[in-house]
């Protein structure tokens, strides 16, 4: 009689242990947070309206994402893209 142990397969085993290897436990965080922000997020963190976001981020460089209709940005992009343009 082999008694094994249960194996989750919600995640493949190097997917686990090369986060163990790493020492973080949150997925998709290479050299920053991936999270996307919102028009209004970004805003707040620039200190101007969400409409100027809407309307400049184009012509500001500023790389953005469309997921359906939704414009989206990246959290370390967007503070790359300050730390390049901060006079």
């Amino acid at each position: 009689m082999t008694t094994e142990k249960p194996v989750s397969r919600s995640e493949p085993e190097t997917v686990t242990a090369s986060r163990a290897k790493r020492g973080t436990s949150h997925p998709g965080t290479l050299g920053g947070s991936n999270r996307m922000l919102s028009a209004r997020e970004v805003g707040a963190m620039l200190g101007v309206p969400e409409r100027t976001i809407r309307e400049r981020w184009r012509e500001w460089n500023l790389p953005a994402y469309r997921i359906g209709k939704h414009l989206r940005w990246r959290e370390r992009e967007v503070h790359a893209w300050i730390d390049r343009n901060t006079a």
